[in-house]
């Protein structure tokens, strides 16, 4: 598992490592749990990725720089070097499942009244949402050419509460997130497939057709899993429910850096 000093990696790990054992890393330091292994280094390496996916059966990708404000320059190396030197370590170690954490952000821009399936456009709403397009395309080229089964983890929101109502209609919870990684890195039938890790959400946006074709049943309500303050629709800024990616897809796109002009 990459990222795991992260906020989703903190919340999956306790109920992961009662599956299976861990081999954990991330960039910074992370408390380890009983029956893990910590390894710590830059995905950006590529020896350190041959050495972390040494002797695994999978790999859970959750790494990466995430947030609207970051430019092409920033994301360039934990979001596109990071995953492709993963993906490419894979290869050399033969490891044959690989679990992409995508996000509900590369479909950001398209607008939220749809309901939307695997087959939706890529569409995304800020360069971090560009970076997991490219992602999910990086793990589509190493399936189809090298064999590695790779499962693109669209994520909605993870928070352990649900704040909004934006939030309500793709939240997921750690437990319902856990099956459809379960699923990537076990069902014989994954390819490479697109999949939403969303629970149960009243009025949601994602219909969620492959992951129930491959035995996906959320246990979870986002409705069920309101925060104290939580939120109503009726109360948010009409420009940050229209499209799906929310404040991503209205908040400024910063130009990108680096080269000449």
């Amino acid at each position: 598992m990459t990222g795991a000093a992260g906020n989703v990696g903190r919340l999956l790990r306790p109920l992961l490592s009662t599956r299976y054992e861990l081999k954990v890393t991330d960039i910074v330091d992370c408390d380890v749990a009983a029956g893990e292994l910590r390894i710590s280094g830059d995905l950006t390496d590529r020896d350190f990725c041959d050495f972390a996916v040494h002797d695994v059966d999978g790999v859970l990708h959750l790494a990466g720089l995430v947030g609207p404000d970051y430019d092409f320059e920033q994301t360039l190396d934990p979001n596109y070097r990071a995953v492709l030197n993963l993906l490419d370590a894979c290869r050399d170690r033969a490891v044959g499942r690989f679990v992409f954490a995508s996000s509900h952000h590369a479909v950001g821009m398209l607008a939220s009244n749809a309901i939307l399936d695997e087959t939706a456009p890529i569409a995304p709403d800020s360069y971090y949402g560009l970076s997991k397009a490219f992602g999910e395309a990086a793990c589509g080229m190493y399936a189809r050419r090298f064999g590695i089964r790779t499962t693109l983890l669209r994520i909605g929101n993870a928070d352990p509460l649900v704040v909004d109502g934006r939030r309500e209609r793709l939240w997921t919870s750690a437990r319902d997130m856990v099956s459809l990684i379960e699923i990537g890195l076990e069902h014989p039938d994954v390819l490479c497939d697109v999949v939403y890790a969303v629970s149960y959400c009243p009025d949601g946006i994602f219909e969620n057709r492959r992951a129930q074709a491959l035995g996906y049943q959320p246990k979870d309500n986002a409705r069920d899993n309101r925060a104290p303050a939580f939120m109503d629709r009726a109360h948010l800024p009409p420009d940050q429910i229209s499209h799906v990616g929310g404040y991503f897809a209205v908040n400024e796109l910063p130009k990108p850096s680096g080269g000449s002009r």
